[in-house]
């Protein structure tokens, strides 16, 4: 019998997430994809991963890729919304930094009720806030149908952003994560060649030099 899964830790909770957006951005979790993502070592992975599966969260066997239930998949988008709503309420509505405002989220998604959560989301659309970064159901399609997406090849130097898709043609998706590039981080363009390429990006305090072309595989939202 599993353990009741709303009774998590806020580590857990970050694993699930973890999973959920390598998963989205990669087709597979692997292990070590999961401890690149997160910076832990790969013992801790694996106590945590048999804790989500004992908890019946997450499909794991040994040497190979996680993935989510539907529990875990629903507990991960409970907290991921959360995330975007706190990061949207921070940036929007108080002129806090996305900087500041993505880690201050990150402290306070756990603690946040599923009744406050619903009174947020009725306050900023009454600001009219975009709650698009907020959506739960993104995919990688988003990129390309949502009206306030562009790509990031797009973006002027200095400027920062919300990623909002990565498509998976843009390859190497797995380092790319590891590095701090997912759905929902924010970057920002910090240097252009002179011929304009290849291109310097900034996300979570890692440099990462991409090709123009590459840029465009990821939608964004100016922030």
């Amino acid at each position: 019998m599993h353990e009741n899964p709303q009774k998590l830790s806020e580590n857990l909770e970050d694993y699930l997430e973890a999973i959920s957006s390598l998963s989205a951005e990669t087709g597979n979790a692997r292990p070590s994809d999961i401890a690149a993502a997160m910076s832990v070592k790969k013992p801790s992975v694996t106590a945590a991963l048999n804790s989500l599966r004992e908890k019946g969260l997450i499909e794991y066997e040994k040497y190979r890729p996680v993935s989510l239930t539907k529990d875990g998949e629903n507990v991960a988008n409970n907290v991921r919304r959360k995330h975007k709503l706190l990061s949207n309420f921070f940036t929007e509505v108080l002129g806090v930094n996305a900087s500041e405002a993505d880690l201050a989220a990150c402290r306070m998604e756990h603690a946040l009720e599923d009744s406050i959560m619903n009174k947020l989301v009725k306050f900023l659309k009454g600001r009219g806030v975009n709650m698009c970064s907020s959506c739960p159901n993104r995919s990688p399609d988003c990129g390309k149908t949502c009206p306030h997406a562009m790509p990031l090849s797009e973006l002027p130097k200095g400027d920062k952003a919300l990623v909002l898709s990565i498509d998976k043609k843009l390859g190497n998706l797995g380092m790319y994560a590891g590095m701090g590039l997912t759905i929902g981080s924010t970057v920002e363009i910090l240097r252009v060649a002179p011929l304009g390429d290849p291109v310097v990006i900034g996300v979570h305090g890692s440099e990462i030099s991409m090709r123009k072309s590459q840029l465009k595989n990821i939608g964004v939202k100016r922030i």
